[in-house]
């Protein structure tokens, strides 16, 4: 018998139940220990390394612990939901104190034109979309697997707050792997939807008049900004605001009506001899 695959079994089963049992958030660490996050839109699907059952998704996603010292005794992560096909794909390990994500779609009819796109994003963080679907967000070593993708030529963009969007063109083949990998760069420049109650008050940026709200500005320079809303009764509306690259940002402002004074009472003043 095996001894070592048994005993990494047990290990892993125990270290399972402890983060099961501390709840979905990673509460359980150890030297050695990475994690893998696997991925699902089907709630309860059954996620199994070979034929080791290792628990089920919730909340979108199925957190499992595993020990990196050790070369991984399994060759694929499976899972399994009623009315669908079971998959099975190729297991990936990760590196201790790190997260891979696995992104699994399943199908009711066949994965036969499918193959497997694996993201990397430095740093970790940015979310991938394929034809404007999203594949979900790298945790924190950066990579996510998406298995079962359609064989197609797809639009991948790349985005990550504060940073520039990466546009690009991939073609995912059947029954192969392709790694996509990308750079995320700081963006220089963010947007800003300025709106104000009631519509229709100056805009000023830095003292600049730049239009009327209901107003979105384009390239703005990142840092701080003086907003201010300036519209005639009513008082003038001012405000710092963060701009953030590669971000759009939102202002609304409620302005105030200045009251209108008070008529003044001019006494009358009756002249001597008349009463």
């Amino acid at each position: 018998m095996n001894w070592h695959i048994l005993l990494t079994s047990l290990v892993l089963f125990s270290t399972i139940f402890c983060c099961q049992a501390l709840g979905d958030e990673k509460q359980f660490s150890s030297p050695g220990i990475g994690y893998i996050e696997v991925r699902s839109d089907l709630e309860g699907a059954r996620v199994y390394f070979d034929t080791l059952y290792m628990g089920y998704v919730s909340n979108g996603k199925l957190t499992l612990p595993v020990d990196t010292t050790v070369a991984p005794s399994w060759k694929n992560v499976r899972m399994e939901y009623s009315d669908y096909l079971s998959y099975a794909g190729p297991y990936v390990q990760t590196e201790p104190g790190k997260t891979i994500a696995y992104k699994i779609d399943l199908s009711r009819t066949s994965y036969d034109r499918t193959g497997i796109v694996r993201f990397i994003s430095e740093p970790a963080g940015a979310e991938f979309l394929l034809n404007d679907k999203s594949m979900g967000t790298t945790p924190d070593s950066g990579i996510l697997i998406a298995y079962t993708v359609p064989r197609g030529l797809y639009v991948v963009n790349a985005q990550k707050p504060g940073d520039q969007t990466i546009t690009d063109q991939l073609y995912v083949d059947d029954n192969a792997a392709t790694t996509y990998r990308v750079e995320m760069i700081p963006s220089p420049l963010g947007e800003l939807n300025v709106y104000s109650n009631p519509e229709g008050g100056e805009i000023f940026v830095d003292n600049r008049m730049v239009g009327l709200t209901p107003l979105h500005m384009k390239d703005i320079s990142t840092g701080e900004h003086t907003v201010m809303i300036r519209m005639n009764g009513y008082q003038d509306w001012i405000a710092n605001v963060s701009v953030l690259g590669g971000s759009l940002g939102s202002v609304e402002a409620v302005l105030v009506s200045i009251p209108e004074p008070e008529p003044v009472v001019t006494p009358e003043v009756t002249e001597p001899g008349k009463q």
